[in-house]
């Protein structure tokens, strides 16, 4: 899949990170991905179809035309197309699948909906009735301008911001003091709003640091990468690795390639995973 990537306007970067899209050719080979946890949430829509043609490998199904994902907290899964695609991506930022969809983001963690469920009957119209990826950008735009006025949920934004510039795991007692809440109500508003413990979130990024080191060659072995993000050793870092890609790294960098280019902002996180 060729990807390309388009920042949403100004009034937009609370909510949506970025948005992608991109073309699948079967004729290349590739049409195997890798889902991993990346510690956002997001829309997938295949434009120009009249059908879904993107599978979950393990149970064969085809999966909706357009959905919304969840945290992913636990293994990687394996989704295919079969057929060529146009797809569009909408990744949001950790913090706006409340602001957006009025529902905890646990309702969403570890599974999908469809898109046709939660966003409006007439957003989807108008998707599937566009004839360019730039005007479906542009209806997306449109339909996300009237959350970006929410100003609602700052302190977990701000812890958001906080543990995306660190790779040490969250401490939720001092966290909690940070923002002047008690543990268990920080606990709790942090899961509804993001979908995850804030615990399981700084995991999930010291990882997805592992993955930038790997592809930009910023580390000489798989022993300095695990140095450079945190990890105890390259042991540990070869169970935390499992736990999120389902191999060990070495088997990682053999059998899988980088949907984005090197050098990429460090701040957005590696989703799909090409299979080589």
């Amino acid at each position: 899949m060729n990807v390309k990537y388009c920042l949403p306007q100004k009034e937009l970067r609370s909510i949506v990170s970025r948005f992608w899209h991109g073309e699948v050719d079967l004729k290349e080979g590739k049409g195997l991905y890798r889902i991993i946890a990346s510690g956002n949430t997001g829309i997938i829509i295949q434009l120009f179809q009249n059908q879904s043609v993107l599978y979950n490998k393990e149970n064969q199904k085809a999966l909706p035309k357009s959905f919304i994902y969840g945290q992913k907290s636990d293994s990687p899964c394996l989704n295919y197309f079969a057929h060529k695609a146009t797809v569009l991506g909408v990744d949001l930022h950790p913090t706006a699948f409340k602001k957006i969809f009025g529902l905890h983001a646990t309702e969403l963690t570890n599974t999908l909906a469809d898109a046709e469920d939660l966003l409006l009957s007439e957003v989807c119209r108008q998707l599937y009735e566009s004839t360019s990826t730039q005007e479906a950008i542009k209806i997306l735009e449109n339909h996300f301008l009237r959350y970006a006025i929410t100003s609602s949920n700052q302190e977990i934004e701000y812890i958001i911001q906080k543990l995306n510039k660190t790779c040490e795991l969250a401490n939720t007692t001092s966290l909690a003091e940070e923002v002047n809440m008690s543990r268990r109500s920080f606990q709790r508003k942090f899961k509804e709003v993001v979908g995850i413990d804030a615990y399981t979130y700084s995991r999930i990024m010291r990882f997805q640091k592992a993955l930038h080191f790997m592809q930009n060659s910023q580390a000489t072995s798989l022993t300095q990468v695990a140095y450079e993000v945190g990890y105890a050793d390259q042991s540990h870092f070869g169970r935390e690795f499992r736990v999120f890609v389902g191999d060990s790294p070495k088997a990682f960098l053999q059998n899988s390639y980088f949907m984005d280019t090197p050098q990429i902002d460090i701040s957005i996180p590696f989703r799909i995973i090409g299979l080589e």
